[in-house]
């Protein structure tokens, strides 16, 4: 992205922009930080390809995504490319289906594959998402968390080559929200899978991303390698209390300028800074 925005039908304000954005490699993590309100939900669907069908408007700049425009294909053909899983997972199950197997293969059974590959994709997606046990119980009955999981388990069934993940693990523990990350590094290296995460929350994405944007109101604020973006993304969302104090810390200049990605490394960080000798 160079300099793009987006302003919605009707407006004449730019909702999103300027923003430039560089994505890594084929198989990296990147998040996106922002508050309520920041334009991180809308910078995701407009990468998910809802513009102009589901996002009417007009763009600036210039935006390529996988060597084509954002406006380049309709969005039923962006499935097999992308995906995207949203905050509420109630809202991304197909209501069709009478088991989390069945509700899997839904996507791929559009694309009229193979039965055998189907099945294979099925058990790929249940172990990625730590999800096995899950199989056969009806959609209906399944937790926020566990609906998150299947959800994010639909979207690997279709093997896309970018997914967006909107807090697609705000109803999940910290511990397995950890898990799942750790599941989808892999996987990202298996598939040459790009995926970007839109976190109102500063940890854990710090850890497994290696580039960061931060947004406030639609705008820019910083963008570049982690460690460069965290003490902006302090300031403008969700940071648990330690690191609000390195924020306040760094104010004063009592801080250095690398900021801890875990908990182990501010653990080592507050003791090489003011343990006594």
């Amino acid at each position: 992205m160079q300099e793009f925005t987006f302003t919605p039908q009707g407006s004449d304000l730019p909702l999103l922009g300027p923003l430039n954005l560089a994505l890594p490699g084929d198989s990296g993590f990147f998040v996106v930080y922002g508050g309520n309100g920041s334009g991180k939900s809308t910078l995701a669907q407009l990468l998910a390809g809802w513009y102009p069908e589901q996002l009417a408007g007009t763009i600036g700049g210039s935006a390529t995504l996988l060597q084509e425009t954002l406006e380049g294909k309709r969005l039923t053909e962006q499935a097999t490319r992308i995906q995207l899983v949203q905050q509420s997972p109630l809202l991304q199950l197909s209501g069709c289906t009478f088991s989390v197997e069945e509700e899997i293969a839904f996507g791929p059974e559009n694309l009229a594959l193979p039965e055998d590959q189907i099945g294979q994709r099925i058990d790929q997606a249940l172990r990625y998402t730590h999800s096995e046990y899950l199989r056969q119980r009806h959609p209906a009955t399944l937790s926020g968390g566990e609906a998150q999981r299947v959800v994010l388990a639909c979207a690997l069934a279709m093997q896309p080559r970018l997914l967006l993940l909107d807090e697609a693990f705000s109803r999940l523990t910290p511990k397995a929200t950890e898990q799942l990350l750790t599941q989808l590094r892999q996987y990202a290296t298996d598939y040459h899978c790009q995926i970007l995460l839109f976190e109102r929350a500063l940890l854990p994405a710090a850890k497994y991303c290696t580039q960061a944007m931060v947004l406030s109101n639609g705008k820019q604020l910083a963008a570049g390698q982690i460690n460069e973006v965290l003490k902006t993304a302090i300031s403008q969302v969700n940071a648990p209390d330690a690191w609000q104090v390195i924020h306040q810390l760094a104010a004063f200049q009592r801080w250095p300028d690398d900021i801890p990605l875990n908990d182990q490394m501010l653990i080592n960080a507050f003791k090489e800074q003011y343990a006594n000798p």
